[in-house]
């Protein structure tokens, strides 16, 4: 029976059942506005978030409930939506009880406020809804639905996501960044730039001294300080000392400007090499997630500042063997002159292996010498040193050029591997008749500038190869009369940022034209003409010889 009593209910009753049920009893915060603006319909929950009862809300405009610019802004979303008859949502309209009458811009989002329940904050997505008329659903609508959405667990799922991401994309760049790094300097740049990236006040690096231990501040002098925003004394506060000391990252979690911080330890192959500080003003409360992606990059900085180390003792290794090897000051023979130019590349680069030399035989001739292990670093230093010892004694068995490089081509075929490549061009000068002998594996020709002005390149006349690689030398004899200049020189000289060989060769004969009035004036233009303040990244070898016609 009472079956029966509910199906014969009509369908307009039950909609207004299930109306009142929804707005008295349901979860669903909602609201209905007529054509003039007027809360005709209102749920419990909504009223909730006003902090009103729904009475105190129905029949009455959204500027009489706030009658200030909120409720204006309230009307005039509430006109938008009758005139074009689209719906309107505010994404996140702020709460809790301004969720119904914030649905701007002006006050979404970012200004949720605290539920007053748990303390907080809550974020509301606003949906308003255009009312179709049930007589003439093309007409214009009857009326404006409003319905507010609870929607801060999916925002902060979604922050913590976009936060994941950002943290693995940050560590994935920051790691490439500094992957490649080979200097210190660089390192402190992407300190700094991560410092930017996660909104720190103040980004500090720490080093120690490779020499200095750890002392307890104010005892312990810091190395440098780097990618500041603001400054700091130049010793080590005590959470930096106990950071290196305990290799432990320390953060300082608390309200207030610079209040919170995070100290990182900089550890490499189980010795302190610094520490990291990063300095908030927002109290940042450093969650487990925060903690892992600091402390990654901590580690990627560590590897990269005792990488950098290494590169730099290797550096210096390679620089003092190369200088020993190099004559500092060449021999005075009279009949000749001889002059040199030596620029080492650049300090971010490695050392190359450019080398030349110049000695007197025991027939009265000089041997003169200009030759480039191909290579960087200690490799290429010490190849370059074991070359010029084996060149010298050849030359001084057999100084004659084909005998020299054929002799180095069998030492190089027995001792060397096939990665080894070396070039070279090695020349026999006599200074009483002016004849030079020379002979070319695999590097650049020479130039002689005449007396008179003009100048040429001077090249052997067959296709010559790298030391180890030919099985039969040949040598090539040029007259030098009496002020004649002829230039060995490196790669470096012709080959810069920009400019290939062939372009720098013609480059440098047309600058050695007309240049020569002597042969010290000669060397500074052609280096001033062909490098000046251009950048390089390669060393820079000039050679110089002169025939002066003295006895």
């Amino acid at each position: 029976m009472n079956d029966d009593k509910g199906g014969s209910a009509r369908p307009a009753d039950i909609d207004a059942a299930l109306l009142d049920t929804l707005s008295t009893h349901g979860s669903i915060a909602f609201a209905f506005y007529d054509r003039q603006l007027r809360c005709r319909r209102v749920s419990g929950a909504l009223a909730g978030m006003h902090r009103r009862a729904a009475a105190d809300l129905l029949g009455r405009r959204p500027g009489e409930v706030s009658p200030d610019a909120r409720g204006r802004r309230i009307e005039a979303v509430l006109s938008r939506v009758l005139a074009d008859g689209e719906p309107h949502v505010e994404p996140h309209a702020t709460g809790p009880d301004g969720a119904a009458d914030a649905p701007d811009s002006a006050d979404s989002g970012d200004r949720a406020r605290p539920d007053p329940a748990d303390g907080h904050e809550r974020v509301y997505e606003a949906q308003w809804l255009p009312v179709p008329d049930p007589a003439d659903r093309d007409g214009p609508a009857v009326g404006v639905l409003l319905v507010v959405r609870d929607v801060t667990e999916q925002r902060r799922c979604a922050e913590l996501l976009r936060a994941g991401q950002w943290r693995t994309a940050g560590l994935q760049a920051m790691t490439a960044r500094i992957a490649g790094t080979l200097s210190v300097p660089e390192v402190e740049v992407a300190v700094g730039e991560l410092g930017a990236g996660i909104a720190a006040v103040c980004s500090e690096a720490y080093l120690l001294d490779e020499t200095t231990p750890v002392y307890p501040w104010p005892n312990v002098p810091a190395q440098r300080t780097v990618g500041r925003r603001r400054g700091m004394p130049a010793h080590w506060p005590a959470d930096l000392v106990a950071a290196v000391t305990d290799g432990v990252a320390q953060y300082t979690c608390a309200d207030g400007p610079g209040a919170s911080r995070a100290v990182l330890p900089l550890v490499g192959s189980g010795a302190p090499l610094g520490v990291l500080r990063y300095t908030f003003d927002d109290g940042r409360a450093f969650g487990a997630d925060d903690r892992i992606f600091l402390e990654a990059f901590a580690g990627q900085c560590a590897l990269a500042v005792e990488r950098s180390r290494l590169y730099e003792r290797e550096h210096r290794t390679a620089v003092a063997l190369q200088r020993s090897l190099l004559p500092d000051r060449l021999p005075a023979v009279p009949g000749v002159e001889f002059g040199f130019r030596y620029l080492p590349g650049a300090p971010d680069f490695e050392v190359g292996g450019d080398w030349y030399d110049v000695f007197q035989l025991p027939d009265g001739r000089v041997a003169i010498v200009v030759g480039d292990v191909i290579g960087k670093g200690l490799t290429a230093a010490a190849g370059m040193g074991r070359v010029r010892s084996a060149l010298r004694a050849l030359a001084f068995t057999d100084p004659e050029p084909a005998a020299v490089l054929t002799g180095l081509d069998r030492l190089f075929t027995a001792t060397e591997d096939d990665e080894s490549l070396t070039t070279l061009v090695y020349a026999v000068v006599d200074p009483t008749t002016g004849l030079l002998d020379l002979a070319d594996a695999g590097h650049l020709p020479v130039v002689v500038v005449s007396a008179d002005g003009k100048s040429r390149l001077v090249e052997i006349g067959e296709e010559s190869t790298p030391l180890g690689v030919a099985e039969h030398r040949t040598q090539h004899t040029v007259r030098l009369d009496p002020g004649d200049i002829l230039i060995g020189f490196s790669d470096g000289l012709v080959e810069t940022r920009g400019r290939g060989i062939d372009e720098g060769l013609d480059d440098l004969v047309e600058m050695a034209r007309g240049a020569n009035e002597g042969l010290e004036p000669l060397l500074t233009a052609i280096l001033d003409g062909l490098i000046g303040d251009r950048g390089r990244d390669d060393d820079v070898t000039i050679l110089g010889v002169r025939i002066t016609g003295d006895d």
